[in-house]
């Protein structure tokens, strides 16, 4: 009899072994039917395939600056409606709306602005000012000379002020001057040389007068043992 209970208990034991191991693996949901927790319904992706399909996406929106991107909407009636949104570069900003909003000093005859470059222009007369004043106009800050000579508009002031950016331009390269009244003057570059300030004369490297060359103004700066000279024409 004992014998007997000894394998009816090592029987039970057994079985209730196995059946915890068939419900760890299953579930019995409550119509019934069983699901099996290893199946995956959804179809997965090897990693690799996963990794390349991010990288992808990351090109692609790099790439969709220009493009027209569809967002999907979904309405009250479950409908798909695509909204168009168009991705374009930014417009670049222009130089003439940017000078006419600039309300900075405009000192006797105008502002110029040149590059990252802007000052205030004061009129200078050869025939009639010293050079004493002349000198005092390009020593202040803010302040630019302004005068003709030679039958010629000229611009001068100091490098080390801000003006060495004519050595950083190339022909083609624009200038601006806004006139006290509003106005606003456009000048292309047309000729840039390394040249002397004789007193009289502004000469390039050829020994040729800035003041003998075609052009509407000259504008010029000290640079290593001379100076640097511009010619502009106007537009």
């Amino acid at each position: 009899m004992n014998s007997k209970k000894r394998m009816f208990l090592c029987a039970t034991k057994m079985f209730i072994c196995i059946l915890s191991i068939i419900l760890s693996t299953t579930l019995i949901d409550s119509k019934g039917y069983t699901i099996k927790t290893e199946l995956i319904n959804e179809k997965t992706l090897p990693i690799e395939q996963v990794v390349a399909n991010k990288d992808e996406e990351k090109v692609e929106e790099t790439n969709n600056t220009e493009e027209t991107k569809e967002v999907v909407e979904n309405n009250s009636n479950n409908e798909v409606t695509k909204v168009e949104t168009n991705y374009q570069q930014p417009i670049l900003n222009d130089p003439i709306s940017n000078i006419r909003n600039d309300y900075s000093n405009t000192g006797t005859y105008g502002r110029l602005y040149v590059s990252y470059y802007n000052v205030a222009l004061y009129d200078y007369n050869i025939n009639t000012t010293s050079n004493q004043s002349l000198q005092t106009l390009v020593d202040n800050q803010d302040s630019a000379a302004y005068y003709y000579n030679g039958g010629r508009k000229v611009i001068a002031d100091h490098n080390y002020q801000g003006f060495k950016v004519l050595i950083t331009l190339n022909p083609g390269d624009k200038a601006y001057i806004k006139l006290s009244n509003g106005n606003i003057l456009t000048y292309r570059l047309i000729y840039k040389s390394r040249g002397y300030n004789t007193g009289p004369d502004l000469i390039d490297i050829n020994n040729s007068s800035f003041y003998d060359m075609s052009s509407d103004l000259i504008m010029y700066t000290c640079y290593e043992d001379g100076i640097m000279g511009t010619l502009w024409v106007l537009e």
